[in-house]
């Protein structure tokens, strides 16, 4: 059972022990090392819950980023001059980003819910903080240290004794050296050669007794090499135990990181792929150019000029009247954001218009009131005004909201006395 140890230079003294550090495990203070292990865990534990947090904020991010694009393009859409199936293709591009957006923001609130706070309980659970150390980082000290301390005194011990047992052998050598100097030299005299032998004698004395000595010291050691294995082992075991279980949680956190951050196991993304390849197969470009022919080409139907008859009562209606009561319209205005008039204006044959009525009086408008009851609504994201009449706002702007949200998503607001129109997908209610 005799542990090999490496060699030290050192004065055996049992106050040497707290200096003595050897990267061998069984040497004094190798297991250091070990127990460094047990403050790394607590630290790869926050590195492990900033590396999850940091993805989750990447999340985020592009969730805003896709939520800003959609609404962007879903309202060039709505507002531009694209029709038929091609603008239905062109909506389901924007409805897939706003619902990866949706999936995105999931995988956040999972990494920022389950996974921080399943490392968080964890850590409190195995890391208890003491004044300047952690709780289980003391105990895996003190325990090594209890176990090492009575063999290492052993161990000094035979420093010691081999210090005293080289440093009388080497004395021993340089003696016998001078003798034989001595002898050869005619000029030595019989009381000088005699000193140097008695001298001799002591030493070869002093030699012997400290090489039993160091003899029986290590065997003293050899006896409790055993013992100190064994403890020492105990001790190891406790520390790799912990080491076990924070390697388990860490691949079990990791395996919840992989399905949370899979999003290609979603079947909305699926959808809203299959949606888009639906919409494209469905287009009939040939039907599309046929209607916009029969409504804004050369399909739709003339009134072509013929005579008529001189009528001194419709001579005398105002012309604005005549030419409401001629084309049939309706005299008011539609404040929507899909009114007939920004169809038109679009050249969109398919928004806004019914197919009774195509110019309205333009000239009337009417606002709506300002609630009696004050609506505060808060911006959960940022928006930037596409349109003269939309407003812009910063994520936590208070608006005043004066309408209902209409059914293509947009409200009338007040924001810092402006008016204007925004998008309701982007304001909360704040109650």
């Amino acid at each position: 059972g005799r542990i090999i140890m490496a060699q030290h230079s050192h004065t055996g003294s049992e106050e040497d022990v707290g200096d003595l550090f050897s990267d061998c495990f069984w040497e004094i203070k190798g297991f250091k090392q070990v127990v460094k292990r047990i403050d790394d865990g607590a630290t790869l534990t926050d590195n492990l819950a900033q590396l999850i947090h940091e993805r989750a904020d990447l999340e985020l991010k592009y969730a805003k980023g896709l939520k800003t694009w959609s609404r962007k393009w879903e309202d060039a859409v709505n507002k531009g001059p694209e029709y038929g199936s091609l603008e239905q293709t062109m909506k389901s591009v924007t409805v897939e980003a706003n619902e990866t957006a949706d999936i995105h923001l999931d995988v956040r609130q999972k990494l920022t819910g389950s996974s921080l706070e399943s490392i968080k309980h964890w850590k409190n659970s195995n890391y208890q903080k003491t004044f300047v150390k952690w709780k289980q980082t003391a105990a895996a000290q003190e325990g090594f240290d209890k176990v090492q301390r009575p063999w290492a005194k052993r161990f000094l011990k035979v420093e010691k004794a081999k210090k005293a047992y080289h440093l009388a052998a080497r004395t021993l050598e340089q003696l016998k050296g001078q003798l034989d100097i001595y002898e050869r030299d005619a000029m030595t005299t019989t009381d000088a050669l005699k000193k140097l032998k008695d001298k001799l004698s002591k030493a070869e004395t002093e030699s012997d007794k400290t090489r039993d000595k160091y003899r029986d010291r290590l065997n003293e050691l050899d006896m409790a090499n055993q013992q100190y294995i064994n403890e020492m082992t105990v001790e190891f075991e406790k520390c790799q135990a912990m080491e076990k279980i924070r390697i388990e949680f860490f691949v079990e956190t990791i395996r919840d990181y992989l399905n949370y951050v899979d999003v290609s196991k979603d079947a909305r993304l699926t959808n809203s792929f299959q949606n888009i390849q639906h919409a494209l197969n469905e287009m009939s470009i040939e039907e599309d150019l046929k209607r916009y022919a029969d409504q804004k080409g050369t399909g739709m139907a003339m009134n072509w000029p013929k005579f008529v008859e001189y009528d001194e009562v419709v001579s005398t209606l105002p012309i604005g009247n005549l030419q409401m009561r001629d084309n049939n319209s309706n005299s008011g205005y539609d404040d929507n954001r899909s009114n007939k008039q920004a169809a038109a204006a679009s050249g969109n044959p398919f928004n806004g218009f019914d197919d009774d009525s195509e110019w309205g009086d333009q000239n009337t408008y009417v606002s709506n009131p300002i609630p009696a009851v004050e609506v505060r609504v808060m911006a959960m994201f940022d928006y930037t005004g596409a349109e003269a009449d939309e407003l812009s706002f910063k994520e936590g702007d208070v608006l005043i909201q004066l309408d209902e949200e209409d059914e293509n998503g947009w409200c009338r607001g007040l924001l810092n006395g402006v008016e204007g129109l925004y998008p309701g997908s982007y304001v909360q209610l704040i109650k």
